[in-house]
Order: C-alpha cells, then structure tokens, then sequence
C-alpha cells in the first residue's frame, strides 16, 4: 500500500481519521487490501510520520510535539525509563520497549491516560555496540553475560566468534545485530579477551570497556597530535597580552600532570585586588573540525580512575604544550578581575596572552605556608606575599559568595592507600583545605566573570546552569529536616540560601551526613545549556565553565566563541547559534557517563579492599533505608547492605522518615550502628554487612 496515498488523504482531515475510514478513503476491497494499508499505517507510525491517538483511535500526520527524543535507561527485567532533560524520567512498561536497548537513542510518545508512561515508538541510534561481561561457553558457541545488569539479554556468540575465549573469562564483545524486539537476543563478535575477574586490572578495564572509555585515541588523531610543536614560537606570542614578566603560578594536587590553570595578584592604586586567572588556550591548538577536535566532542570530559585516566585530548597535549608548567612559556586566555574589598567585581577583561610560570605548587605546600611552616615560606620566597594576598581575597569571596546563598555540600571524594604491589589497603575520604577553597573561589569568580560577560553582550554560549530542586523532592527534605529538629523557613519561593542554613544547623548534630546526602539527592543535576537560568546550588545568575579546556570540552568551546568576540570576529556566531545546542546535550551526556564510570571505578576498588575485611567489624551510619533493607556507610566510606531477612521479623518501610520499624525496633537514616562484614560479590559490586546485636 502505497504512504504517499495515506499521507495524501490524512493532509485532507487535520484531526484525523480511524483505521476504517482511512481503508474506505484508501477504496480498499478485500480483507488483504484492508491488512496492507493497517501495516502501512503502523510502519509510518515506526517512522514517526504519523500519530495514533489511542483515545480517539484516529490517525493523523505527526505534528511537532507528538514525539519526543530521549535516552532509553533499560532495565534486566524488561521495562526502563526514559532520561528527561527536563521534568521526571518516563517509566516504559515491558510491552512498549520495542526493542530498545539501554542507552539508545529513541522517539517516543507519551500513553494517554498516564501521567509519566511512554512508549517507545523507533530506535532512532543504538547506544551500545559494545558490551563487556563473563563468557558462558556452551560447545561451539556461547552467550556473553553483560556485566551492565541494564542490558536485558545475553549475547549470542557463534561458532567462530569467541577469539578463543575461555569460559568464565572477561571478555569485549561487539554487538553485530539486535533483534526486533527485546525477546531474542542480539548477536555479536568477542573482540578482546580480558582475563579472568581476579586478574590485576581486569576489573577496572572491565569498567573502562564497559563505559566505551580508551586510553588509546584513533591513528588519525593521534597523527594530529604528533604534529603539535614541543614549544611556544616567537610568532605564536604576537598579538597577544605578553605576562611572561609577572609572578604567575599554579596550585594543584601532587600528582596533577594536565595543568590548565594559574593564577597571579596585584593591587591597585584604590585598594583593589586585581586577580588574573590565566586559562591553557587550547583552542590555539585543536582546531574547530580536526581529528582531535572531533574525538574531543565524542568524549567530552576526561575520566579520571584510581591510577588511570581517560583524556579527552592526546597526551602530547594535555600533558605536553597545553599544559602550564614552571618555567616555559605557555599560550593562555586570560580573565583579568579587579575586585574591591566587598568582593565585587568592578572590571573584568578577557584577553589572550602569554605567561611563564614561575612555580608549580601543591595544594599541600600552600596550606603549610598559610599554616606557618618556615621551610614552605622560605622555599617560595618569592611568591609568599602574594599567596597571603590571594588568601585574603579568596576569605572576601568565600564570606559573599555564603551571604548570597552559596551551599557548600560536602562531596565524598576518596583516595586508596595502596602498598608496593599496588593493592588497595585503606580506603580515605579527602580532607579539603583552605589551599583547595583558594582556588576554587578564584575558578568560580573567573567563571561568572566570563558568563555575565557573553550573556550581557548576548552572545551563543554554553552556560552551566543548575535549577530549582522538584517541589515533592523538596517537600520530603523539609519533612525530614524538621523531623530530627532542624528549623527551616517557610518561603514560598525557594531559595539556596534556606537550604544552606538548615545544612550549617545539620552540621552541628549527628545527623549532618545523611542532611547533606539527602540534599544532595534533592538537589536537580547540574548541566550545560545554550539558554542561561542560572545556577542554584552557587545562587549564581550566570555561570559557565571556562577554566578547564584540556579535561572538558565546553570549557573549549567557550575559550572559541570567546577569542572570535575579543577579535571582533563576529561573522563566526552564526555557527555557534547551533553548535552550543549540540554541544551542551553532548557535553552534559558525557559527563553524566563519566561520574557513572568513576563511581563503579571507586566500588571496584572498594569491593576489593572489603574483601580484606570479611569477618572484621566496625563502626558505621544508616546511609540508606529501602523496603528490602538498609545501607550502612562505614567512615572511610565503604558502604554495604543489611537484607530485612538479616535484620529479623516484619518491618515496615516508612518513605517519608526514611526509617525500617517493627514496633520495638527502628531503623532511621543516620542512626549510629555496628556491623561486621559478611560477604563480597566482586562481579555485582555489592557488599553485604550483617548488623552486631
């Protein structure tokens, strides 16, 4: 049956026609005819060219709106959710997958009469093509049991395609068909044998391979990079700010190799501090549409595991021309700042320019030298006055930036003690010091420099923005925030400043941990956008990430659309217009992806060390409560569950106080308790505690 006759008549009834009339319009006569022109319909729903209303039963040509693009969350047991971003996921039921796998790309339509189902109507691109997981041989062939439990079936491998796998062994397989539907399963190829899971590594390339993450970058790439000079050029320096002169230095961890940010101090003649924050100009190098810029896009951030990172740029120039190191000369894009004494900022000027690093410092020597340590102060002579500037403005910065709202969340970032074989013997949360806020308030500063900047001349740009928490999600915080005798305004507007009160009060009893977790829960996921709605958790009006170009790569956009507006290069925004679009989704995408892989990285290392454990006990907090049980988070971090069975009689879950009870016994978030370490599931990355009586 022909599309072209039903696009034809259903163009002639705007509102619509049902199966019959369309067959009677069609002039159909038979049975057969009447079944061709419903597959015919139903292909071009496939397509998204028309729309089935399911309440009215009536057919029309699809209008803008009926169908949506998301990113389908699978599920093992057969349904998923759709990622919004905007507004709560959809749940897909089973029966409306429609051989969607996890991470593809999909149309979908919502289910009339539902407040959040969908229906997955095309696969628009797959998003897994490659899939990590254990071997299960069987004669000839095999199955490929996914390690990602979101991929709802196991891979065929036929006979030939198993690269000499052994049973039980980690193994890379690429996907070479899907089935229709989500009833068969999809077939592929092994195209890496990664040893077996109790393997050195193993574990955490297992994670990589299973994030889509390399370490190596694609010959074409790589040829690109092989061309970038070792050192700045006399020519490469004209037309830019010469800083080679003044006390420019960085901060950073000890063992930071990608070095994009310094930073210098002076004073002017009224009193003002003037802060330049010199930024890599990675643009200079990766030019827009080459192979490094494109890989740069697909990975969008680098990735950083325990010992192992991810780049989003070639070695050669993250940890090569890029970077700032002491004592060469660097192309910068510099944000110069005067800010007065109430910590506002009365200029600001973006300009590309050329430093010399005169030190490269830890955050670790910095915070001796503010601590008094004598040898520190007389290693850095000649900086030291400077550094005490810097901490007097960045004390400034800090006390505005608490007065205006700013919530200071205290994340759980971990490093691993390991001995000389490399294995994993204490796990520690890290300790910020003051060093640390130093340079985050002057990043911040830097950032909002910029945004106000591009958003006040009305440029295309790439804000990072982070909205108001969900109204129900906030609603539960202040429930239980009022519940363990915390005192939270009443407003009717929500504003960062309530939350970061209540947070301070937190901090003062036992149950600061699980306020600030569950903020964190709370809490809209910060990301990127072409339209600027300002940043919450900051209660910034305008921010953007301008201040790291060698690890993420909105940040190198910005440094882009920057440097054609200092140049006055106008005629260059009309790209931009539809670039910061696709680079926001992407950039926001690839971020999510990258904490995911980082997290599952930290619980590989996590599991192994608990291993070392099983049978010990120690102290830990309810960091969690479920129907089925409770997490228990001990202080170095390491979280495990207590199953309801294991706790004992008949409990009933409480969602708005987060706690288990039983009648005499209760279970709360943040409750002290003591547990012992029963058992590790390596392949899962759980670990099971049992609670001491």
């Amino acid at each position: 049956m022909s599309m072209n006759k039903i696009t034809e008549i259903l163009n002639r009834f705007p509102n619509g026609l049902n199966a019959s009339q369309i067959c009677a319009a069609v002039g159909t006569r038979s049975t057969a005819e009447r079944k061709a022109v419903k597959e015919a319909l139903k292909g071009m729903e496939k397509q998204c060219l028309v729309f089935y209303d399911s309440r009215s039963r009536r057919y029309r040509m699809a209008a803008e709106g009926d169908y949506g693009q998301a990113v389908f969350d699978g599920n093992r047991r057969g349904f998923g959710f759709l990622e919004m971003e905007e507004g709560e996921d959809l749940f897909v039921p089973p029966s409306k997958t429609n051989g969607a796998f996890h991470k593809d790309l999909v149309a979908y339509k919502r289910i009339a009469g539902t407040k959040d189902e969908a229906e997955v109507v095309k696969i628009l691109k797959r998003g897994t093509w490659q899939i990590v997981g254990v071997y299960d041989e069987k004669e000839k062939v095999g199955f490929v049991i996914p390690d990602e439990d979101k991929f709802s079936q196991d891979v065929f491998i036929g006979e030939g395609k198993n690269l000499g796998a052994r049973n039980g062994q980690k193994v890379v397989v690429k996907i070479t068909s899907f089935p229709d539907d989500n009833r068969n399963n999809p077939e592929g190829e092994i195209v890496q044998v990664l040893g077996y899971p109790d393997e050195k590594n193993v574990d955490l390339l297992s994670v990589a391979y299973a994030y889509g993450l390399d370490r190596n970058f694609p010959a074409a790439c790589q040829a690109e990079a092989e061309k970038m000079p070792d050192a700045v050029s006399p020519d490469e320096c004209k037309g830019r700010r010469d800083l080679r002169s003044k006390k420019v230095f960085t901060i950073d961890g000890e063992d930071a190799k990608d070095l994009d940010d310094a930073v210098s101090i002076d004073t002017d003649s009224e009193g003002n501090y003037v802060l330049g924050v010199h930024i890599a100009d990675v643009s200079h190098y990766v030019k827009r549409g080459g192979e490094i810029d494109n890989e740069a896009f697909a990975r969008g951030t680098s990735v950083y595991f325990p010992e192992m990172v991810f780049p989003m740029l070639p070695t050669r120039l993250s940890n090569g021309i890029c970077s700032l190191f002491e004592g060469v000369d660097r192309l910068t894009l510099t944000c110069e700042m005067t800010v007065n004494t109430q910590g506002k900022v009365v200029r600001s000027d973006v300009y590309p320019s050329v430093i010399r690093s005169r030190h490269r410092l830890t955050y670790t020597a910095v915070q001796a030298l503010f601590d008094g340590d004598v040898q520190t102060a007389a290693k850095y002579a000649d900086i030291a006055d400077d550094l005490f500037v810097m901490k007097k403005l960045a004390e400034i910065l800090q006390e505005k930036r608490k007065a205006r709202g700013n919530i200071d969340f205290q994340t759980k970032e971990v490093y691993f003690l390991r001995d000389e074989k490399g294995d994993v013997t204490g796990v520690q949360p890290v300790q910020r010091c003051f060093s640390h806020k130093l340079i985050e308030e002057f990043m911040i500063l830097a950032n909002e420099s910029v945004a106000e900047y591009a958003f006040s001349c009305e440029y295309p740009f790439i804000y990072r923005i982070h909205e108001k928490p969900d109204p129900e999600k906030l609603a539960v915080l202040t429930a239980l925030m009022k519940g363990v005798g915390i005192n939270v305004k009443n407003t009717k507007e929500v504003h960062s400043s309530v939350l970061r009160d209540a947070l301070e009060q937190a901090e003062k009893t036992p149950y600061f941990n699980l306020i600030n977790d569950v903020m964190l829960r709370t809490m809209q996921k910060a990301r990127y956008s072409p339209v600027n709605s300002g940043h919450f958790g900051l209660s910034s009006r305008c921010y953007c990430h301008f201040t790291s170009p060698i690890r993420r790569y909105p940040d190198l956009a910005v440094h882009r659309i920057l440097k054609d507006a200092v140049k006055g290069n106008f005629s260059a925004f009309g790209r931009y217009s539809d670039e910061v679009k696709d680079i926001s989704v992407q950039s926001s995408r690839r971020e999510k992806i990258a904490a995911e892989a980082e997290r599952t990285a930290d619980d590989v290392e996590k599991c192994r060390y608990a291993q070392k454990l099983i049978g010990q006990s120690f102290d830990a907090v309810i960091s969690g409560v479920t129907e089925r049980g409770i997490f228990c988070e001990m202080s170095n971090t390491v979280e495990g569950f207590v199953s309801v069975e294991k706790l004992g009689g008949q409990f009933t879950y409480n969602e708005k106080l987060f706690c288990l009870s039983n009648g005499s016994v209760r279970y709360c978030l943040g409750d002290c308790v003591r547990i012992t370490v029963e058992s590790v599931n390596l392949g899962a990355l759980k670990i099971d505690f049992c609670l001491q009586e």
